[in-house]
């Protein structure tokens, strides 16, 4: 029995964190190719903003629909390799076939449809792990827990940005694209040995010939498409789950304007190297690291409420600040401060809204609710790109640029209001916990 426990998640505390962590860093490398290091090389490669836009509706597009993987995760999770462990598997094996595509396809700058669609293929696998690794976070973490691994989760999404972005960016820029990609499925491939080799629950299946069974507890919260829907909609019956949907569908509108602006001012407009923007852009996801690490940690101690919106005030106020500072966008110094303090504050905010979604999010469906909070926070950045051609004039002054930042700020704070009509334990505290959180293992 010892053995048959070693490498089970829900038996030991630690391999549940480096598990989710090391899922989450998956997720972070391909955003952090496609955000940093490819949008650096189409804009040295003289793209518009509207083009950048194009790239990051492209990257997003998969995520504003995730919330249709939640229903199908819920639904068939009784396998015997897991409730959740079949769809994770099955997801980084899409993401590494699509990321093999742009390796060994054409030069991806010559032939950027290739590139948007090999780009799309890889994010609807990325969004399919995240559904997953999230219900399993929903499943596993006790709420004492919650707060702490999400900072270190999110914090992990960071360090594959970075990476994503960093070292990959600099490969693209010293050599191709295309060398890039291939060391990025290398990564993603060496990630996915260790969901491979773990087991959620004692008794499971390693591989697919090996023995083992279905966990008793899967196949007990294992229930029909339309149970999924009616459980769905009674978690969303309350004001908190209602209005935490409105408020996810708001606050990251500001991301998705300043992704499609940020590589073309400080490459075409203020010079900067293609190598020293993805250097930069990518260390600079280490501040949002330690952002993160706070947040969590804060939000288990004041609650996530509070710490969400202190670190949408940060951002809003390292925005407004970038805005007015324009005499010292030629100091290269000053604008990686701004970008390190804004990650920081950035870090803080994302996670402990994390916090705060796992807590509304009722297990019994915590696929679905859980992924139709992120898929909103998703929607809100696609948002934000399709407004960029509407709030970019063609060739911007520096002044137009700082109306950029400005309304930018207006958008990331404006939706903090809503943070008021929001109890994170409503949830639970009216219908129950009805899963795993409360030691059903």
């Amino acid at each position: 029995m010892a053995a048959d426990v070693g490498l089970t998640i829900s038996r030991r505390p630690w391999l549940r964190a480096v598990t989710l962590c090391s899922l989450y860093c998956a997720q972070g490398l391909p955003y952090g190719f496609a955000s940093i290091a490819v949008a650096a090389a189409m804009a040295n490669h003289g793209a518009t903003p509207d083009a950048i836009a194009g790239l990051m509706a492209t990257i997003l597009l998969p995520w504003t629909f995730k919330w249709a993987w939640g229903p199908l995760i819920d639904r068939f999770n009784g396998s015997a390799m897991g409730r959740r462990r079949p769809w994770i598997l099955m997801a980084q094996s899409l993401m590494v076939l699509g990321v093999l595509s742009i390796a060994f396809g054409p030069d991806p700058l010559e032939h950027q449809a290739w590139l948007l669609w090999s780009l799309l293929f890889v994010n609807i696998g990325c969004s399919l792990q995240d559904v997953s690794v999230d219900a399993l976070a929903v499943d596993q973490l006790k709420e004492d827990e919650r707060g702490r691994i999400n900072g270190f989760m999110w914090g992990s999404n960071y360090v594959g940005l970075a990476a994503g972005g960093a070292a990959l960016g600099t490969i693209a820029a010293r050599t191709d694209l295309r060398d890039a990609a291939f060391v990025l499925a290398m990564a993603i491939g060496a990630i996915m040995l260790l969901p491979l080799l773990v087991r959620e629950r004692p008794g499971e299946r390693r591989f697919p010939w090996s023995r083992g069974a279905a966990h008793p507890t899967s196949l007990a919260l294992r229930g029909s498409a339309m149970l999924v829907i009616a459980r769905l909609l009674r978690a969303f019956s309350l004001r908190s789950t209602l209005v935490g949907a409105l408020f996810a569908l708001a606050l990251m509108t500001s991301v998705g304007v300043l992704g499609a602006c940020s590589s073309v001012l400080l490459i075409q407009e203020l010079g900067w190297a293609q190598d020293d923007y993805s250097l930069w852009t990518g260390n600079i996801a280490f501040a949002g690291l330690a952002g993160s690490i706070c947040g969590g940690l804060a939000a288990d101690r004041f609650g996530p409420r509070r710490i969400a919106a202190l670190g949408g005030l940060g951002v809003g106020v390292c925005l407004v600040v970038f805005a007015y500072a324009t005499g010292q966008w030629s100091n290269q110094t000053f604008v990686i401060v701004y970008m390190g303090v804004e990650s920081f504050c950035s870090g803080v905010m994302t996670v402990a809204c994390f916090s705060m979604f796992m807590s509304l999010s009722w297990p019994l469906v915590a696929a679905t609710q859980f992924t139709a909070y992120m898929a909103m926070f998703n929607i809100s950045r696609l948002i934000g790109t399709a407004l960029v051609p509407s709030i970019v004039p063609e060739s911007p002054t520096v002044e137009q640029w700082s109306n950029v930042w400005l309304i930018a700020a207006a958008l990331q704070v404006v939706p903090l209001v809503l943070l008021l009509w929001i109890d994170p334990k409503q949830t639970r505290r009216v219908l129950g916990e009805g899963g795993e959180g409360n030691g059903l293992q």
